[in-house]
């Protein structure tokens, strides 16, 4: 059965329902930084936010805590996290389904899963990961007209598309780890640009129809353990372990 698939602003509104039936505050880990944090929730949440890219990490100033740190080497004690999400950034990482694990390991009981990825076995996910680096730059800069494209702090960045990052992949993840059956949706960021559409039409007609068309990321949401009776906590209980580089400020804290 093919899953479901969602617009954007469907998502949003999806995800801030999941994450405001939590019981809050929510300590709240953002694996691999944006520009800022995509979600307005009314529960109180802390934000931690980890990144590789300093440029990147020191320009939020949305974070309670920023870390400097390698997703696959930067510790953190187990179940330190209600919430893990991360947007775009397992397809950037040699060894996702490592860190991937590591997730697992972070998240406390009842604690909630939230992935977006490109799907690799979608059309444009093929060409992404058969295009040179240098190509998705030009791409950027010229097509999209993001002229910081590449340069210090801003996207994109060198991908390597590791089989978990797929349907089968992370469904596969999920049961192998003994994790409920996760939601996974599919999304589509051209689907109003008809020469895209038209472009992934045609290279799925070529695959034989291995290569999806209709989307080119997911999104998968999974609960990691059955959610008990809710208790509200009056504060937030666990913080990082010492890590790599700590970048926390008073500049970078805010009052919810």
């Amino acid at each position: 059965m093919e899953s479901a698939l969602l617009s954007f602003d469907a998502m949003n509104v999806m995800l801030r329902a999941r994450l405001e039936a939590l019981p809050g505050p929510l300590r709240v880990l953002e694996a691999g930084c944006g520009r800022c944090w995509p979600l307005q929730l009314s529960v109180p949440f802390n934000l931690t936010g980890v990144d590789l890219d300093r440029d990147a990490l020191a320009a939020r100033t949305d974070l309670d805590q920023a870390v400097l740190g390698d997703l696959r080497t930067v510790r953190f004690a187990p179940g330190s996290f209600d919430v893990i999400y991360s947007a775009f950034v397992l397809e950037h990482v040699r060894g996702a389904q490592q860190v991937l694990g590591r997730f697992v390991d972070w998240l406390a009981p009842g604690g909630m899963l939230i992935l977006k990825v490109p799907d690799r076995d979608s059309a444009y996910g093929f060409m992404t990961r058969v295009t040179p680096f240098w190509a998705h730059v030009l791409f950027h800069r010229y097509v999209l007209g993001e002229s910081q494209a590449g340069t210090p702090g801003h996207g994109p960045y060198p991908t390597y598309h590791d089989e978990v990052i797929s349907q089968r992949g992370l469904r596969e993840f999920c049961r192998s780890h003994g994790l409920p059956a996760p939601e996974v949706y599919r999304l589509c960021s051209y689907v109003n640009d008809r020469k895209v559409r038209l472009g992934a039409f045609l290279l799925s007609l070529l695959s034989g129809g291995r290569l999806a068309w209709r989307h080119n990321n997911l999104l998968l949401v999974a609960p990691l353990a059955p959610l008990q009776a809710p208790q509200r906590r009056t504060g937030i209980e666990s913080r990082p372990e010492p890590l790599l580089s700590q970048l926390t400020n008073a500049r970078m804290r805010r009052t919810r």
